[in-house]
């Protein structure tokens, strides 16, 4: 669960926490942009991600093997997003935004797809 507990005009609390629930999670990590930018722009074979942000409103297009695609909005205190393996994501984020994202799965480069045509033709 994700959510803001203490907002003002300087400052806010985001707690992380009943994420047993969500996600059992071994990886943890942070997109800061320092200016617009696109990550991401690939998919997984067996890691699920949940998405979370820690500074601004920034979007989250996934694609699925069926072509279906969905934009999915995330700013703080929204919950967690769970995107599961063999979805292709993009994520467009603006100056300062930073995006937290948290990962069932340890760092493994063999879990990447990272061409669009392998990943619609992989089962």
């Amino acid at each position: 669960m994700l959510r803001i507990i203490k907002r003002d005009l300087e400052s806010y609390i985001l707690i992380l926490d009943k994420l047993n629930k969500k996600i059992k999670f071994k990886r943890i990590f942070f997109l800061v942009a320092h200016k617009k930018c696109q990550r991401g722009n690939h998919a997984h074979k067996k890691c699920t991600q949940a998405f979370f942000s820690l500074k601004g409103r920034f979007r989250i297009e996934c694609i699925y093997q069926n072509e279906k695609r969905i934009n999915i909005e995330i700013w703080p205190g929204k919950k967690l997003e769970i995107i599961k393996p063999l979805t292709w994501v993009k994520v467009y984020l603006k100056k300062d935004n930073i995006c937290g994202v948290l990962c069932d799965r340890y760092y493994e480069e063999k879990d990447y797809l990272k061409n669009f045509k392998k990943f619609k033709s992989f089962k």
